[in-house]
């Protein structure tokens, strides 16, 4: 009895599959019928133009930020109160090369440094006697110095010793030592006046006039305004492109105010998240055009000559590299060869010449459907 019931379940198993089968088998072929008959009823209208193949020019249009080529800080070396220089020290605050930026109070090592080269003079003047008598063909050009030493100046260069006997001398009346170490203070001395390295401004400032300064205490952060750089993020197909020393148009992004630049430099690594390397280019401000620090502006680098190429419309071309042309009223997906990427448009070969190759953008659109090219008018 339940061998029977078994292959009653089998066979009702067997016939459900069979129908479940041909029940899947007559709606695909519905659904594929149906597509057909859709393909077949849906008409575009595109625009194409025939490939034919001439020279054009490749540009390379990316945007860069602008920053200084030199941004420093301006630390004292020296402690001291801080006295007010030849231009304020304030954020903003423009200043020449060579100007007085800062004065620390220096009048006690000033004093001391004067003391210290009266002691030196009182030095060499209790050795010039004995230099008369041991080394007289020495003794004139101690005494020529002696005289030129000046104790508001910095200190002439010392003679040297026509011997060994002589230098032993100097050495044993501590001369050399008092000497260097009398170079040593006038180095420091000049420390207490900090002049400005470049052409700039004053980004941030620390530390204001009346304010005590010690060694190392960071004073301002100042940028050089005569020589800046574009940092340009370029994608690594157009990196290639760009060569050192290359001319190139700057401009701000509504182009009416152009400058020329160079490139100085690539860098030698690549941005992870954007896949693009930088290139710097070197600019300065010209009569009547400034440049800032941070604003951004348009590089057009330096075009490069494409042969047997053709340019369309960037949106006309999907899935990074197809294009959709018409072959006996009907769409065809198609490979190109993109040799150049532009803001708005694409440079590639790859086709054969007189091909219809539709060059706008097609919504919704498949290959197969039937394609009408419209007139040109």
């Amino acid at each position: 009895m339940n061998w029977r019931k078994s292959l009653i379940t089998i066979a009702v198993v067997g016939v459900l599959f069979i129908l479940s089968s041909l029940l899947y088998m007559l709606f695909s072929g519905m659904e594929q019928k149906s597509e057909d008959k859709q393909r077949e009823e849906i008409k575009l209208f595109v625009k194409t133009e025939k490939v034919t193949y001439t020279t054009n020019q490749a540009k390379i249009i990316e945007t860069g930020r602008l920053s200084s080529q030199h941004s420093v800080d301006l630390s004292a070396e020296v402690q001291g109160e801080i006295l007010p220089g030849s231009v304020t020290l304030r954020e903003g605050t423009k200043f020449k090369q060579g100007n007085l930026l800062v004065r620390i109070f220096d009048e006690e090592a000033r004093n001391n440094l004067k003391a210290s080269k009266s002691r030196f003079l009182n030095a060499i003047a209790g050795i010039l006697p004995d230099i008369k008598i041991d080394y007289p063909g020495s003794y004139r050009k101690y005494e020529d110095f002696f005289n030129s030493v000046k104790i508001n100046e910095p200190l002439p260069p010392l003679p040297e010793p026509d011997s060994d006997a002589e230098k032993i001398f100097l050495a044993s009346r501590n001369i050399l030592n008092d000497y260097f170490n009398i170079k040593s203070s006038e180095v420091r001395l000049s420390k207490y006046t900090l002049y400005a390295p470049f052409d700039g401004s004053y980004t941030m400032v620390y530390l204001e006039p009346g304010s005590v300064a010690n060694p190392g205490s960071r004073i301002a952060s100042m940028i050089r305004t005569d020589k800046l750089e574009l940092e340009v993020p370029v994608r690594i197909e157009d990196a290639y492109w760009i060569n050192i020393g290359d001319q190139v148009k700057v401009t701000t992004k509504n182009r009416n105010i152009s400058w020329t630049g160079s490139v100085v430099r690539k860098s030698d690594f690549m941005d992870p998240a954007t896949q693009t390397i930088t290139v710097y280019v070197a600019l300065s401000p010209g009569n009547g055009k400034p440049l800032f620090q941070g604003q951004y502006l348009l590089a057009e680098f330096a075009a490069k000559t494409l042969a047997e190429s053709m340019e369309i419309p960037r949106n006309a071309v999907f899935e990074t590299n197809k294009v959709f042309t018409v072959v006996d009223g009907k769409l065809k997906k198609v490979e190109i060869e993109v040799l150049k990427t532009n803001e708005t448009s694409v440079i590639f070969s790859g086709l054969p010449k007189g091909t219809d190759v539709v060059v706008e953008p097609l919504v919704n659109a498949k290959e197969g459907y039937n394609a009408e090219i419209l007139e040109q008018p």
